[in-house]
């Protein structure tokens, strides 16, 4: 098949040259512009069957471009590609036309390349129904003198319906010999429903309107003599000026025409790789049971939104192909889990949802969650591993006055993510409260998305005691977030949020800037720099260029490197053991310190302690808490001491909050501490006053 050009329009040069590169293992053909007008030039120059475009384009956008090509009169099948990911714009894209819309993420060229397959085969597909259109049409054009070779089948009948002429085209059509055909009564090749044929005919049923009708193309279900069925089109037109009133009956056979139709219909409704419904099927089919609940009360239906755990520790470590085997023999699973009225939709990725109707009450969806779970109980045996498939479920059901499918799905989806939260591999059933917490995860979302970058977040400085020598050794910049008209939120309320939504990015960002420019005013108020410690998330660590982003705020504020530490929690350095976060190690030559913080809750870090570059562990606030009685406590506090020691590395203890705590860790050795016998996290002109003082320690 002749190779598929392919126009990209793409200002990165970088990642033009990858989707060309992708394009290119995909056996299609490629050239790339950088802009609309260059576009418009290429496509004016050439002919290209689909267009790859980036949704911003320098100055401009994928929009500016495809309003010049519809003013020009250039119809191109487009995908739509783009940095930020919008579904208002994704929606307004599939509704111009779009075969599909990407977001340029780590799985982008996986996606894209999927994508481009898919877009080849519509592609090919729109040309082999354009190419059977064209055919189409050309036969209605055809003159008499093609009569006999026509590929369509042509019947000549009179006024009273008999067969008067066939061409060999309706004998192979319908099976039929012309002998058998001619003088024939022509409803012989229009079959009736009960005794009324299934188009008016001329002498039978008036004239006017009738030959309006006829001379509309009409699509019927030809029966041939074998008995089989074809799906056929026929028109009918009288032939004029002649001294017998007769008429033609062009009839053709659509059959792979309508295949095609029923085929794009059920790839619209259905995933590709599975053949289960897919999102809009789901949706329709949860509409139609949420109408019919209005029209019979008592007729209920419930959701189960079934997510795969950890889905993306098998894609990542085995291959989008392991993955695949994985979410088809799940798919066959959770069918062999539902009854044969229920419906299993795949509504992408590692997400099912199963549609139940006739829902008597809630244990109907209870159990069938516990059939699934057990279901999945049997490991998968992928490429030859054994996988464990275990999956989180969201139940909801339906209520009286309650919404539509969307609300439906987002209230299971809701429960799974709550199922999730409490350790995956369980259901959890959607009520109110589940629902009250998710507006208020969204409305902190939106007031911290305006708030960050803005003077109501502000940086509270918590100081670290030299205990040998009773002074202020540093301090820890803890974040506080001041909202007007509520006083200040919690930590534990957004910082959780600012994670999950990627904010934690920016928010570290502007508290990390906050610290060194205040450290920078103090250095130059008082002629040298404290040492200041600030967290920081293992999200920046995964998704931004930590290295650089401290770089650029230390050259911007002017503290001296060595006057910054960072502190991360111990699961980063489990992390880095593993080899996935070398930005440490940059990090540790500028002269940054690095901590280990909350030591001794990941309870796997022990055996990698050497290999990591580190200075400093911050023994948890949990262990100190039961000093100096409880034994557990005592037990692990002394060892994570000794072990500090024998590898020379300092050890901060949080959270001292009495004297007795305090005097159990001076006799064993340590030395920095942090808490509220000291002092609690204040603003930083309270935090200046302990700068020069004495701490005075009771014990």
């Amino acid at each position: 098949m002749e190779s598929q050009r392919i126009l990209i329009v793409e200002d990165d040069e970088g990642i033009a040259r990858l989707v060309a590169r992708r394009a290119q293992e995909a056996g299609c053909q490629s050239a790339t512009a950088s802009s609309v007008p260059e576009a418009l030039r290429l496509l004016r120059e050439r002919d290209f069957d689909l267009l790859v475009i980036d949704h911003s384009l320098k100055d401009e956008t994928a929009t500016s471009l495809l309003d010049a090509l519809h003013e020009q009169g250039i119809d191109r099948p487009f995908i739509i590609t783009t940095g930020n990911g919008s579904e208002v714009l994704a929606v307004d894209f599939m509704r111009r036309g779009a075969l599909d819309y990407l977001v340029k993420d780590a799985d982008f060229l996986d996606r894209f390349g999927a994508s481009l397959a898919r877009s080849v085969k519509v592609i090919q597909t729109w040309r082999r129904l354009n190419e059977v259109e064209s055919a189409l049409q050309q036969y209605k054009v055809e003159t008499e003198a093609i009569l006999e070779a026509a590929a369509d089948g042509i019947v000549t009948f009179d006024h009273g319906g008999r067969i008067v002429t066939a061409n060999a085209a309706i004998c192979e059509m319908y099976g039929f010999s012309a002998e058998n055909l001619i003088g024939a009564d022509i409803g012989c090749l229009f079959p009736g429903e009960g005794g009324i044929p299934i188009l008016p005919l001329p002498g039978r049923a008036g004239t006017g309107d009738v030959r309006k009708q006829l001379r509309t193309p009409r699509e019927f279900v030809a029966g041939r003599s074998d008995g089989r069925l074809i799906d056929a089109e026929v028109t009918i037109s009288e032939v004029e000026g002649g001294s017998k009133r007769l008429y033609i009956a062009v009839i053709r056979d659509i059959s792979e025409k309508k295949r095609i139709e029923r085929q794009m219909l059920h790839d619209a409704f259905h995933d590709k790789l599975t053949g289960l419904p897919n999102r809009a099927l789901a949706m329709n089919r949860i509409n139609h049971l949420l109408k019919r609940r209005d029209d019979q009360p008592g007729c209920r239906c419930a959701v189960l939104l079934v997510d795969l755990d950890r889905f993306k520790l098998v894609n990542d470590s085995m291959g989008h192909t392991a993955g695949d085997q994985l979410i088809l023999e799940v798919s066959r699973r959770l069918m062999s889990a539902v009854r044969p009225a229920d419906t299993v939709a795949r509504l992408g990725g590692d997400e099912f949802a199963v549609v139940i109707e006739d829902v008597h009450d809630l244990r109907n969806a209870v159990h069938l969650a516990e059939r699934i779970h057990s279901a999945l109980e049997p490991e998968v045996v992928v490429r030859g591993t054994d996988v464990k498939a275990s999956a989180s479920i969201g139940i909801a059901l339906s209520q009286e006055g309650s919404g539509d499918a969307e609300e439906l799905l987002r209230h299971a989806d809701i429960a799974m993510y709550r199922a999730k939260e409490k350790g995956r591999g369980r259901y959890e059933v959607f009520d109110i409260e589940m629902h009250s917490q998710t507006v208020m995860m969204m409305r902190i979302e939106t007031d911290l998305r305006r708030a960050i970058g803005s003077d109501e977040i502000v940086v509270f400085y918590q100081p670290v005691v030299d205990l040998k020598k009773r002074v202020v050794a540093g301090y820890e910049a803890l974040v506080r977030w001041m909202q007007p008209g509520r006083g200040m939120v919690s930590p534990a309320d957004f910082i959780p949020v600012a994670e999950e939504t990627g904010l934690i990015c920016a928010l570290g960002r502007q508290v990390l800037h906050a610290a060194c420019r205040q450290n920078r005013q103090w250095m130059d108020q008082f002629g040298e720099p404290t040492i200041i410690s600030v967290n920081l998330s293992a999200y920046q660590l995964q998704r931004e260029d930590v290295v650089s982003m401290v770089r650029d705020v230390l050259r911007d504020t002017g503290p001296p490197t060595s006057a910054l530490k960072l502190e991360l929690t111990e699961s980063v350095f489990v992390d880095y053991s593993k080899g996935d976060l070398q930005a440490l190690d940059e990090l540790k030559a500028m002269g940054i310190g690095i901590s280990i913080d909350d030591f001794g809750t990941g309870y796997s870090s022990f055996s990698y302690l050497g290999k990591l570059p580190v200075e400093a562990i911050k023994l948890d606030r949990s262990f100190i808490s039961g000093l100096p009685h409880d034994k557990d406590h005592v037990a692990i506090s002394t060892s994570i001491l000794a072990l500090a020691a024998a590898m020379n590395l300092r050890v901060i203890a949080e959270g001292i909050e009495h004297s007795g705590q305090l005097k159990f860790l001076l006799d064993h050795g340590c030395r920095w501490a942090q808490g509220y016998l000291f002092g609690r996290p204040v603003p930083a002109p309270q935090a200046e006053e302990l700068l020069f003082a004495s701490i005075d320690v009771k014990l």
